[in-house]
């Protein structure tokens, strides 16, 4: 069964609210005033989501794992987007059918070199669903059965694949080609319906917010936007929010970058009025090869407090922090988890104290242990640098400390 508007909704992390005029700015929009990002207050669950479309047919997805939070192992990006499947017309069978073109086909096939560093990282990669000139979209599928049939097709690649979500832009279908039905106020309802019951919550939907499904998200009391994850605005280099009923400014993404004709100046202003008026993303497009630190920067630092790294040294480790009482003080236990190739150290520091784990060797794990004394405070944070035979790099952890004494 579809879950209920209100377990949907309870579902998602209500964060920061704001409302913002729906309307387009044009592109060198003075940021308005406002209190700015405060790096010390920022945490990655709080950070608005960086969203980069990848043009496959012309550019590699491993792009995306170059790229860090400066003096961290987080990603510069949080959702990769594919970009793009299709929806086909059979004219046979007269129905709407997936279809992957060579290059998409290539980079789901190289999962383990396209897809999986990212996620390993951290960042979720979705499949981009986009229409092809050939009357079939998401916007007019006959019947519900018609539509679960394209989400059955959807869900099967999602799995096959291993990807985290589908992403839907409703461009390019040329709705009554081939003899093809208009759009109809009930089928990207109907998809979004189908589709989420396949892949659960744990799944990302999002959508490329434009075309005929722009207007016809909501159907027969369901709301498109209950079962959404994101929306995302299409105009590049200008500020538009996409409001969607039953999504809010926590999911939205009024900010358009396109990365290779978008000012940096502009980019960057997009980003801090994000962080200033409580939008939850912001995303970009056309992610090319070699280094564009310095224009991510000026991306990633609004938003999170941090610059942008290329190709800096990544290890594949875990950091995990619990808090106790031990005789009236505060204890912590940082455990670190290495599932990387090759051996690392580790030096684990928090408020109450320092210690070094050496040698951590491929698939074992260390354990610190923190103790305050002396009047030393918990304040819930560690750090661990991590050295290795690619260099230094840094993890933050978190911990809830207990009321001890």
């Amino acid at each position: 069964m579809i879950d209920s508007t209100k377990k949907r909704r309870d579902r998602r992390r209500a964060r920061l609210t704001a409302a913002a005029a729906a309307c387009l700015a044009i592109a060198g929009l003075t940021v308005p005033a406002g209190a700015s990002a405060d790096a010390g207050s920022i945490t990655p669950d709080d950070d608005a989501k960086r969203v980069v479309y990848v043009e496959v047919n012309s550019n590699d997805m491993a792009n995306v794992a170059d790229y860090t939070l400066e003096g961290t192992q987080r990603p510069a990006f949080d959702i990769a987007v594919i970009f793009a499947a299709n929806i086909n017309y059979d004219t046979a069978t007269q129905s709407a059918y997936l279809h992957l073109n060579e290059r998409v086909t290539e980079t789901l096939q190289d999962a383990e070199n396209q897809i999986r560093p990212l996620q390993e990282r951290g960042t979720k990669v979705l499949l981009s669903i986009l229409g092809n000139h050939q009357g079939a979209g998401i916007a007019n599928f006959p019947t519900r059965e018609a539509a679960g049939a394209f989400a059955d097709e959807l869900a099967a690649v999602v799995e096959q694949y291993g990807l985290d979500g589908i992403d839907f832009d409703d461009e390019w279908s040329k709705y009554g080609t081939n003899g093809t039905g208009p759009a109809n106020e009930y089928s990207f309802v109907y998809l979004v319906e189908e589709l989420r019951e396949r892949l659960g919550d744990d799944k990302l939907l999002t959508f490329y917010k434009i075309g005929e499904a722009a207007e016809t998200t909501e159907y027969d009391g369901v709301r498109a936007g209950d079962l959404l994850d994101y929306a995302w605005n299409p105009w590049y280099g200008y500020w538009w929010v996409p409001e969607t009923v039953g999504m809010d400014a926590a999911q939205l993404a009024p900010g358009a970058i396109n990365l290779t004709a978008t000012g940096q100046s502009t980019a960057a202003a997009f980003a801090q009025r994000t962080a200033d008026e409580g939008y939850g993303a912001i995303v970009t497009y056309n992610l090319t090869a070699g280094d564009h630190s310095g224009y991510l920067s000026s991306i990633t630092e609004p938003l999170t407090g941090l610059k942008t790294s290329y190709r800096a040294p990544w290890y594949d480790v875990d950091v995990e922090a619990v808090a106790t009482c031990a005789g009236g003080d505060v204890k912590v236990k940082v455990t670190v988890v290495n599932d990387d190739d090759a051996a690392v150290d580790a030096e684990v520091m928090s408020s109450i104290g320092t210690r070094t784990l050496t040698g951590i060797a491929p698939g074992d794990s260390g354990t610190a242990v923190h103790q305050a004394k002396r009047g030393a405070t918990a304040d819930g944070s560690v750090r661990v640098d991590l050295t290795g035979p690619d260099g230094q790099s840094s993890i933050d952890a978190s911990y809830e400390a207990p009321a001890c004494g």
